[in-house]
């Protein structure tokens, strides 16, 4: 295996080959794919339209520079190994639909022939028979129930990931820096504030970014792992952003805090038939058997969480799966659940019998926040 001091080395010396000497642009893509790779970021492409390309004010979500460039940079590679260093014994490799980079040790023929022996064989052995057995009972991967239309209905998916509004200027300690205020949820709000104490308008003034907590990436982790099972993608926005035309193009997945005014708080009281949810409380009413609930969701602690998971209806046949909490803690507990194949199978005998969407409350348990786990309230599906 290569250290990743080697993986470095042998990237610089790609760079200083004759094929990259006058291409700045692909010299740079390449640097930053290897030191990304190695630190085991995730690549997707609109992360690296903008952590590469740097154009926060980039709107054409149509872009296609990102694939133009990997695409540029592979031909150069494919060039580099071709022309420059036929010989080589690591290759470097951009895999087609993948951005991360691997690296390959090379081969020689004498050496496969020495190395062919029983032991090493039966793996591969294993793993025909294996296959045998699976294409013989022509048994594909089901998908979970309560994600089965993501993968199906041949719409786009999009993850929602919920940030909170700031602004810039002095802050409490009299530096400079970037505020959150849990009453200021947009810039409106922020306007009241500077009518009620105008003294602000000199020290403050709105943010040009908003703000995300590790529930962002560590859902869109899960959410990767699952959905790549199955083949299947989704593209990624923050809340703030997206008007409701953009939530209901296609099938939409929502993470996010509580305390956020937000469009999915709406869609969540819209198209649920027994649950609301006002400023501070979680209303639970009109059920045929189960009595009238209130409870209230800003009681969380440091070492527990309150979360809100629903799988509602939505318009014009799309999918719609929201995870609420008010910390970080609930969400990914829920989203890390709700994407494991075993804990939703359970969750599916126990609960759904045969229907596809739910509403259920749980509480999220973990020190610092961490080693998570899970305390079903209540689930209630229709």
């Amino acid at each position: 295996m290569l250290s990743n001091e080697n993986k470095l080395e042998l990237c610089e010396a790609i760079l200083r080959s004759k094929t990259f000497q006058k291409s700045p642009k692909s010299t740079a893509l390449l640097r930053y794919l290897v030191q990304t790779s190695i630190t085991g970021d995730i690549l997707k492409e609109d992360i690296i339209d903008l952590e590469f390309f740097g154009d926060r004010n980039n709107n054409d979500k149509n872009s296609n520079r990102v694939r133009v460039n990997i695409y540029n940079l592979r031909k150069k590679l494919d060039h580099y190994y071709n022309e420059e260093n036929s010989n080589y014994n690591w290759r470097l490799f951009i895999d087609k639909g993948q951005y991360n980079v691997r690296f390959e040790k090379r081969k020689t023929e004498g050496q496969l022939i020495s190395t062919i022996k029983f032991k090493d064989l039966l793996p591969y052995i294993l793993a025909i028979c294996v296959c045998g057995y699976f294409y013989y009972n022509n048994k594909a991967p089901e998908a979970p129930t309560l994600w089965k239309g993501y993968f199906n209905n041949n719409k786009p998916n999009t993850l929602f990931i919920g940030d909170a509004f700031g602004f810039k200027g002095k802050t409490i300690t009299g530096a400079d820096g970037w505020t959150r205020d849990y009453s200021i949820v947009n810039i409106n709000d922020y306007y009241k504030l500077l009518e009620k104490k105008p003294e602000l308008k000199t020290t403050t003034y709105p943010s040009n970014y908003n703000y995300i907590t590790g529930m962002g990436a560590e859902s869109s982790h899960d959410l990767m792992r699952l959905f790549g099972t199955f083949n299947s993608d989704f593209e990624i926005r923050y809340s703030s952003n997206s008007s409701f035309q953009d939530i209901k193009k296609g099938n939409l997945i929502y993470v996010g805090p509580l305390k956020n005014e937000n469009k999915f708080i709406s869609i969540f009281n819209e198209e649920n038939p027994y649950f609301k949810l006002d400023s501070k409380d979680i209303l639970f009413s009109n059920h045929e058997t189960i009595a009238d609930k209130k409870i209230n969701y800003s009681l969380s602690k440091n070492d527990r969480d309150i979360a809100i998971v629903s799988r509602i209806p939505s318009g014009e046949n799309n999918e719609s799966f929201i995870f609420f909490s008010n910390h970080d803690m609930g969400v990914k507990a829920t989203i890390n659940y709700f994407t494991n194949k075993d804990s939703l199978k359970v969750f599916e005998d126990k609960y759904l019998k045969g229907k596809q969407n739910f509403t259920g409350v749980f509480y999220a348990y973990g020190k610092d926040r961490t080693h998570l786990k899970m305390e079903t309230v209540m689930v209630v599906p229709f």
